[in-house]
């Protein structure tokens, strides 16, 4: 949802915080994921049980662009740089399923929220992280203009929260 252009015919959006102009808007994080590094299947990292951030400073990278998400580009870039070195990012992708794909080929590792696992694109093997610090995680929010909301999204609003505490 591109907040700039709010239109009235939009009741609610999923996000991925923070968001810059939150002006009559509602936010509510409903899920925070922590990130595991997602590694092709052939590599040696991947059958281990848990590996330090540190540990991936000589890959290459398969990275969503910074303007997709600057402030937790800029988190994880953070964090790398805490762990002692850049990432090399030779590719970029948008969506997550690319981003898996694109380690699946052999292009490089990811670091990406847990919740990603379930995708099960054959070939990526995901492993936990450590290092990685705890604030560092990929949330998920409701964002909604709560002026003259109706009851159907007030119930909806309710049922994902019923949804997201069950996970």
């Amino acid at each position: 949802m591109r907040l700039a252009r709010r239109a009235a015919s939009v009741d609610l959006g999923f996000i991925t915080p923070p968001v810059k102009d939150t002006s009559g808007l509602e936010i509510e994080v409903i899920s925070q994921d922590r990130f595991v590094a997602a590694v092709p299947c052939d590599s040696s990292l991947a059958g281990r049980e848990r590996i330090a951030l540190s540990t991936l400073a000589g890959e290459d990278f398969v990275f969503f662009p910074y303007a997709q998400g600057p402030s937790l580009h800029g988190r994880v870039m953070a964090a790398c740089r805490q762990a002692g070195f850049v990432p090399r990012v030779t590719q970029e992708a948008r969506q997550m399923h690319t981003i898996l794909s694109l380690v699946a080929s052999g292009m490089g590792v990811s670091l990406v929220p847990e919740g990603a696992q379930t995708m099960k694109v054959e070939g990526v093997c995901f492993v936990p992280l450590s290092g990685m610090p705890e604030d560092v995680t990929w949330d998920l929010a409701m964002a909604w203009k709560p002026k003259g909301a109706r009851r159907a999204l007030t119930s909806f609003i309710q049922t994902v929260r019923v949804a997201a505490s069950h996970n």
